[in-house]
């Protein structure tokens, strides 16, 4: 081989391995990329999921706060068109219902909201509920 068609060929390889390392260097920049659009969707759902649960978990303490009021007036009350129930003892017979259960308890003010939203009469003039009466087998 002459010395020029060595150079060519040499040449060429150089030609050739630049190529290559360019290529290379392209599918870097793609891997890089891509790399990091996942950890951008990865960062987004996390924080997805943390307002999620920030949001939902409290719901669900909620739920089963409500849960627990119609549970009691399913389980503790009686119809009595003609009984009356202080609004304190009810609450109390409330409270220690969802402690035998072990449930936590709804705060009072929510307890008469959902009792009054369930159909419980209050008469907060005399501060009685009226129409039923607290089961005492149960106590």
């Amino acid at each position: 081989m002459a010395p020029s068609d060595q150079e060519r060929e040499v040449r060429q390889k150089i030609l050739n391995l630049e190529k290559e390392l360019a290529d290379l260097r392209q599918g870097l920049c793609l891997v890089q990329d891509y790399h990091h659009d996942l950890e951008k969707a990865g960062d987004k759902q996390d924080a997805e999921e943390m307002i999620e649960q920030s949001l939902f978990k409290p719901l669900l303490q909620e739920d089963e706060e409500f849960g627990g009021i119609w549970k009691f007036h399913d389980e503790m009350l009686i119809s009595d068109p003609h009984s009356l129930v202080p609004c304190l003892q009810m609450y109390e017979a409330f409270v220690a219902y969802c402690t035998r259960k072990g449930r936590t308890a709804a705060r009072r003010p929510a307890f008469e909201f959902v009792f009054n939203k369930m159909g419980v009469n209050q008469d907060p003039g005399r501060g009685v509920w009226q129409g039923y009466r607290i089961r005492t087998d149960l106590t």
